[in-house]
């Protein structure tokens, strides 16, 4: 009878050493991005909080920020599962395969950040409800690299145009604090291009300004269950919800629609979509704040971004009666 032999101790991890792209990122916000999901964040926490995780030696907490070079010595964790790899990570022979179920286009990139153009009907993240996503086809296309690309903000799923995505930790937290500012001096400019229905009245540059405020609705209302809707008064009289600014000018104006171009003053959700909407002028195609046309995306295109060092911009990939000339866009190109 054979003695089946008893197992050793598990294999010495080697120390994770801290990129410059993840500096900065606090120890249990690293460990969680590096075993990628393999080990429960509760064990991760108590493993850092019982001295097992080492930095440099030391013990540290899980709310330390990291510095390039440090090395970051983890216990042998009986994995729960395998590191989650990118989507063709591991393609048949071992050699990384590119994504080409899941094409994304590239408008701009640096060492710093990458600008993708996203296409409408497409999810910034994954979700219960959609399993493709611009953050999956970003990994899939960076997979092996130090950091992963995250995204720097938001685009609605039926909303069209430019997204950033931070390349590394310091440049995630500065798009964050520029996005907070949105409008703001020195922060991040964005303007849309937008066609909706009906002939808009005004003729020149007008101010948008309401308060907003999320209104909570039955399931199969919205996808989401979520709605923004202008504020009530409150008990002093006062609009409540959150203040809600936007520069809009009509760019063509025609007897059922008219093209108007939006520079947004705040960031709020949907905020481009509700106050179209509330003046009676929806963005075409738009479910949920007017109506969907069939064969129509939603006509709503974040043009332009502008940033403190540089700035991007993609025309709008609409076709036929919606189709915007460069004879429209040649004035709202950056210099």
């Amino acid at each position: 009878m054979t003695t089946p032999p008893t197992a050793g101790p598990a294999p010495k991890r080697e120390p994770y050493v801290v990129s410059e792209a993840e500096a900065g990122q606090k120890l249990l916000q690293f460990l969680t991005r590096r075993l990628a999901g393999s080990v429960p964040g509760s064990a991760l926490l108590r493993a850092i909080r019982t001295g097992q995780v080492r930095v440099d030696g030391g013990r540290k907490q899980p709310f330390f920020r990291l510095a390039v070079g440090q090395q970051v010595r983890v216990p042998p964790f009986e994995l729960t599962a395998e590191p989650s790899a990118p989507p063709f990570a591991n393609a048949p022979g071992g050699a990384p395969q590119a994504p080409e179920l899941l094409p994304l286009s590239i408008v701009y990139e640096d060492e710093a950040l990458v600008a993708v153009a996203k296409p409408a009907g497409l999810c910034a993240h994954a979700g219960t409800r959609h399993k493709d996503s611009v953050a999956d086809r970003l990994k899939a296309l960076y997979a092996g690299t130090p950091f992963l690309p995250v995204l720097a903000h938001r685009l609605d799923k039926d909303t069209s145009g430019i997204l950033l995505a931070a390349k590394s930790y310091t440049e995630l937290r500065r798009l964050g604090d520029l996005f907070a500012r949105t409008g703001s001096g020195g922060s991040v400019s964005k303007s849309y291009l937008a066609w909706v229905d009906g002939a808009w009245p005004g003729q020149g540059t007008e101010l948008l300004e309401d308060r907003l405020d999320r209104l909570e609705l039955a399931e199969n209302e919205v996808a989401g269950r979520k709605k923004i809707v202008r504020g009530a008064k409150n008990e002093t009289g006062e609009d409540a919800g959150k203040l809600a600014q936007a520069e809009v000018t009509p760019l063509i104006r025609k007897r059922q629609a008219t093209l108007m171009l939006v520079r947004l003053l705040t960031g709020r959700t949907h905020q481009i979509r509700v106050q179209l909407s509330l003046r009676g002028h929806p963005v075409i195609s738009d479910s949920v704040y007017g109506r969907k046309v069939r064969g129509v995306p939603m006509l709503l295109h974040a043009l332009r971004l502008d940033l403190p060092e540089r700035s991007l911009f993609l025309p709008p990939p609409w076709t036929g009666p919606f189709a915007v000339t460069e004879k429209v866009l040649a004035p709202l190109r950056p210099d």
